[in-house]
């Protein structure tokens, strides 16, 4: 047991080193007053006791702050004893089958051959070599049911591994669904965004601006970053939209936002003249 290194004990110091500061700097300070504010050799020796007092508390718990450390070691071990027994009993388990399944074999093998040996006995006449014949059938069919059982475990580990891949597809299908659709809804905010911001801009601009916006205005504003006021501008300079992505590009404005902008004044024009 470390006593540094457990941070229960840390916590502990910390807080009587504080406790024991201050209780010395009290005492100093309580003696000091009495001399006209002045510290002296006394009021040290006072305020050092009154630290030290402290951190003989701290050192009273280490006792117990060591039977703590102990007992969580001592619940641990038995944590992972209790995990080795029971990891040790599921192995003896398997085992246990395992030899179970053995003697079944080496049983039913020698059921097989005291029948031959037995049934040769009662008839004498019977060739050997019938039942020879008889043993290798008897043979050749528990062969048999050893190889259906083998095919029939990997069918259904077969089977259990096309299931587990087909959740996991199944999976990844709802994962690519999920971000198309935050994609899709990120994108349809955006462009309702730009939808209230291109409706309030020409309700604004058309009231402050009666005649077009010039150049050397439109890289000032282009210099605040209002991108989407320079679009504006642009928009309501020239008529033609190709013009109006030329002139943008050519300020430096990013080509996405460009057509984000476009796009929302297709669907308000076209909204409108649905109406």
């Amino acid at each position: 047991y470390d006593i540094e290194s457990d941070p229960l004990y840390k916590q502990y110091k910390n807080i009587y080193q504080k406790q024991g500061k201050d209780a010395m700097e009290d005492s100093i300070g309580n003696i000091s007053s009495l001399t006209g504010g002045y510290s002296n050799s006394y009021a040290q020796t006072v305020g050092l006791n009154a630290y030290n007092d402290k951190m003989d508390k701290l050192n009273s718990i280490i006792p117990e702050l060591y039977s703590t450390a102990y007992s969580h070691y001592e619940n641990e071990l038995d944590r992972l004893e209790s995990r080795l027994d029971f990891l040790s009993n599921k192995d003896k388990t398997e085992y246990s089958r395992y030899l179970d399944s053995y003697k079944n074999y080496t049983d039913e093998l020698d059921s097989l051959r005291n029948m031959y040996l037995q049934e040769s006995k009662n008839d004498i006449s019977i060739q050997d070599s019938d039942w020879e014949a008889a043993y290798k059938l008897a043979m050749a069919e528990q062969d048999k049911q050893q190889t259906s059982d083998e095919l029939a475990y990997k069918y259904y580990m077969a089977s259990q591994n096309k299931a587990q891949f087909d959740a996991e597809m199944a999976q990844k299908q709802y994962e690519n669904q999920y971000n198309n659709y935050l994609k899709e809804f990120e994108l349809r905010l955006e462009r309702e965004k730009l939808a209230n911001q291109d409706a309030q801009f020409w309700a604004d601009f058309n009231e402050a601006n009666k005649d077009s916006v010039k150049e050397s205005d439109l890289y000032s504003i282009l210099g605040s970053g209002d991108y989407y006021s320079v679009l504006a501008a642009l928009d309501f300079n020239y008529d033609d939209d190709e013009m109006v992505r030329y002139r943008a590009l050519a300020m430096g404005i990013d080509k996405d936002y460009i057509d984000s902008y476009l796009d929302v004044k297709y669907r308000n024009e076209s909204s409108s003249s649905a109406k």
